[in-house]
């Protein structure tokens, strides 16, 4: 009997031990570098300038690709990254995090639309289109999934996408990925971790 105290007393020292080291921790190394995804990439903004993504460099950065003619998922995925900017910037911490939306329907969404469609969500969203290639290749830095859909006769064309949310840190890494529906507060939490 007396191993399986041990073997008990052991396991709880092993977790209190792991717990204390985790928080102990840098919270940056909570949230590791993915050298899978992200790259430099270069395309336009909605003034119609030339982006580089050096530019985001020494901000934390809340990334996702869309398109504004989408019914449902891409406004609500904008609507959550703006409330994580609402609340940074309501905490003193707004002008440390960047949104980024990246369309991947340049057809329709010109700089011109993205500027008008940015307006609505109440926070500092950078919008980005440029050349079909263009769009693509950055898409693929990220891999983005996305496919167009052939339209009914007298509808618009959709697409199919993947809709993840891209959190990357002051040098321009990717750090972390969630779904569109992603809690607020733990996207908070990890943009302040980075800060």
């Amino acid at each position: 009997m007396h191993w399986v105290r041990n073997s008990l007393i052991g396991i709880v020292v092993l977790l209190v031990a792991g717990t204390l080291w985790y928080g102990l921790q840098d919270p940056q190394e909570q949230l590791p570098v993915n050298t899978r995804l992200g790259g430099e990439f270069q395309l336009v903004d909605q003034h119609g300038e030339t982006f580089h993504s050096s530019s985001l460099n020494g901000q934390v950065v809340l990334m996702f690709f869309g398109f504004t003619h989408c019914p449902d998922i891409c406004p609500a995925t904008m609507a959550r990254v703006s409330q994580v900017w609402r609340i940074l910037d309501d905490q003193g911490e707004g002008d440390q995090l960047q949104v980024v939306f990246v369309t991947f329907d340049p057809e329709r969404d010109t700089p011109e639309h993205l500027n008008k469609y940015v307006e609505f969500f109440n926070a500092p969203v950078l919008a980005l289109t440029g050349t079909p290639p263009q769009v693509a290749a950055t898409a693929e830095k990220f891999g983005v999934v996305y496919l167009r859909e052939a339209a009914e006769p007298g509808a618009e064309y959709s697409f199919s996408h993947s809709d993840f949310i891209y959190l990357l840190d002051r040098q321009g890494r990717v750090r972390k990925l969630y779904k569109s529906d992603e809690d607020i507060d733990l996207m908070v939490q990890d943009v302040q971790k980075l800060l």
